[in-house]
């Protein structure tokens, strides 16, 4: 693959009516970029006057200042003439279609222009209406007998899309030998190539789809808007990502704004974005911005709880970044895979995504996917007892979020630091954690940030025995991740709130917590909180004197930790378990069970958790509870 791209820009103009062959046009220029262009150093870069939206001005005039900037030139007519661009009397055209092509031709004839080449294409049209042509046919005869009188330019006539198709693609070889022999011989020919936007990284190549000085702006005002948003001025940094999608109204700039909006919360309205991010991608052949795309609807889904629907979007957009051959893009892909397989506790398959990810990231030396891949694994890590690697992972991640100063990144790396030191019974450190991860993402209007900070805080306050206090931060983290729809935090928020009240003894309102709690989980197929819904349930049976019904619950969430691999979750049910066996006078297997529970404590380095086994084992008295 070559180290630079040479961007040259094929201006498409047509009267209405022509919408067919004007996504084909996009399609099939798209589909040359991928198979011999771009390997060959040269992205051809479609453009038509719906890429032309917003600007102060005449808007025929605005159209014009693109064909300005354009190497070629594709006239498209069929039995259509167009209206006139312009509502007063004296405008020499009577149609924008006819004032695009005589500004190409204005072009072509100035070598202050990058205009090399203008190609006329006519679709056949049916015999009826030649015999008797209305005044728009009458004009596109008229022109056409023109351009044959004075034969400036090729012309041909197609009569199916795919003639069309295998026209176009005809050119588009000739322009590729064309450029290639302007750089093996001294000298250029008439015509200059911009090479402005062109010098960019061989492993961006294929996400650049719109290349050019209009592309740089939108890339400029799009850092702005990110920084505005980093600062915590999140309405003057909406209206910065408004602005540059309003105008643009393409899929890389919708995609930023929906980005923006699923940050502070806003994930219905981003969804909505994503959405036409996707179909536009698809309407101009943007393979590319079609993978980004369901990238990101992969992440709605994940956050509203659809897990299958999530993996299929990033299924979907990792097979097109690897047709494209975007390593960027495959390794953003395989982290996302191994988030939702983590969420499922798939963790096998979880990690060997996330090492393809890492791996992709060390070759690249791209930093962000670097610090992703780390604090991914170090969470899978933590998850099956593994704190020792889980906590060197996070503070790898940690240390580059900081370097980059990325505010979100942050957010979730002090929070996934406070969990591995809250495991530890590092109680201190991890509500200082949790606390420095709230603080980011308040002053940043990171919304899921905030849910989960508050939860985890809520966590540290419920084992210091402060339950009101943790009572509040469960409700907070609940309230938001209601109004997010975000499923994997409101079973984790009613799974908390039911152990609250369970201590409490209110143990009608303690179950109908659970009962939520697990309801959600198992439609969702969230099987961390349906081990978590099951064990408490479990306990709360147990107080309550129902054994059989509690020992089933147990037995439930046995059968997936064991399965999956939870240390942590093997300490809880073992243990409990243990003291239910206890609590029916079989005492050799309650001492097997509470064995089993001590192991697991110390094998994920919990002293609080070992001692608190260790205690009932001594004892056989007193009810352990999550």
């Amino acid at each position: 693959m070559p180290n630079t791209l040479t961007c040259l820009t094929i201006f498409l103009a047509s009267p209405g009516g022509l919408s067919e062959e004007r996504k084909a046009f996009r399609d099939e220029v798209q589909r040359y970029n991928e198979s011999e262009a771009i390997p060959r150093g040269v992205y051809f870069r479609p453009i038509g006057w719906e890429d032309t939206l917003g600007g102060v001005g005449r808007p025929q005039s605005l159209i014009n200042e693109d064909i300005e900037q354009s190497d070629y030139f594709v006239l498209l007519l069929a039995n259509h003439w167009g209206s006139p661009p312009d509502t007063s009397t004296d405008h020499p055209f009577t149609s924008g279609t006819e004032e695009e092509y005589h500004v190409a031709m204005k072009c072509y004839e100035d070598s202050e222009f990058p205009m090399r080449r203008l190609v006329l294409m006519f679709k056949a049209v049916d015999p009826q209406q030649l015999s008797d042509p209305g005044p728009q046919l009458q004009r596109v005869l008229s022109f056409k007998k023109d351009i044959e009188n004075h034969k400036r330019h090729l012309y041909h006539t197609f009569d199916t899309t795919l003639n069309f198709r295998d026209h176009l693609r005809k050119h588009l070889a000739r322009w590729l030998r064309d450029q290639e022999r302007e750089y093996k011989v001294d000298g250029t020919e008439r015509k200059q190539v911009s090479t402005e936007p062109s010098d960019v990284s061989a492993y961006e190549s294929d996400r650049l789809k719109e290349l050019g000085r209009l592309n740089l702006l939108e890339d400029s005002l799009t850092t702005k808007a990110w920084q505005l948003a980093d600062e915590g001025r999140l309405t003057e940094a909406e209206e910065e990502f408004a602005r540059v999608a309003i105008r643009s109204r393409r899929p890389k700039s919708l995609a930023s704004y929906g980005r923006f909006l699923y940050r502070v919360g806003r994930l219905d309205q981003a969804k909505v974005l994503f959405e036409e991010s996707a179909r536009l991608a698809e309407e101009y052949g943007d393979s590319a911005g079609l993978a980004v795309a369901l990238s990101n609807l992969g992440n709605f889904l994940r956050v509203r709880g659809d897990l299958v629907g999530a993996e299929e979007m990033f299924r979907k957009s990792l097979e097109i970044e690897g047709k494209l051959g975007y390593m960027k893009g495959m390794m953003s892909d395989y982290c996302n895979l191994g988030i939702v397989l983590s969420v499922r506790r798939d963790l096998d398959r979880a990690e060997e995504m996330l090492r393809k990810s890492l791996e992709i990231a060390k070759e690249l030396g791209d930093l962000e996917g670097l610090a992703s891949a780390y604090g991914n694994i170090g969470n899978v890590l933590s998850i099956r007892g593994d704190l020792v690697k889980a906590e060197e992972m996070i503070r790898k991640t940690l240390e580059i979020e900081e370097k980059l100063g990325d505010l979100e990144g942050m957010t979730v790396a002090y929070g996934n630091l406070g969990n591995v030191l809250s495991m530890r019974d590092d109680l201190d450190g991890a509500e200082e954690m949790y606390r420095k991860s709230l603080e980011i993402a308040e002053k940043s209007g990171l919304i899921e940030g905030m849910a989960n900070a508050f939860g985890n805080l809520g966590n540290v306050l419920r084992t210091l025995g402060d339950l009101d206090e943790a009572e509040k931060m469960y409700r907070k983290s609940l309230e938001i991740d209601e109004k997010l729809g975000r499923l994997e935090g409101v079973v984790n928020s009613y799974s908390n709130l039911g152990v609250v009240l369970s201590i409490r003894g209110d143990l009608d309102g303690a179950e109908e917590m659970l009962r939520k709690s697990l309801e959600i989980a198992e439609k969702v197929g969230l099987e961390g909180g349906v081990v978590n819904s099951y064990c408490n349930l479990g306990v709360l049976l147990s107080i309550r004197g129902n054994l059989d019904g509690a020992e089933e619950m147990y037995r439930k969430s046995l059968e997936i930790v064991e399965r999956v691999g939870l240390m942590e979750g093997m300490i809880n049910v073992f243990g409990n378990l243990g003291v239910l066996l206890r609590n029916r006078g079989d005492l050799d297997g309650a001492e097997e069970m509470l064995r089993k529970s001590l192991d697991a404590a110390k094998r994920l380095g919990s002293p609080r958790m070992a001692a608190q086994v260790t205690t009932v084992l001594e004892q056989l008295g007193g009810l352990t509870f999550d």
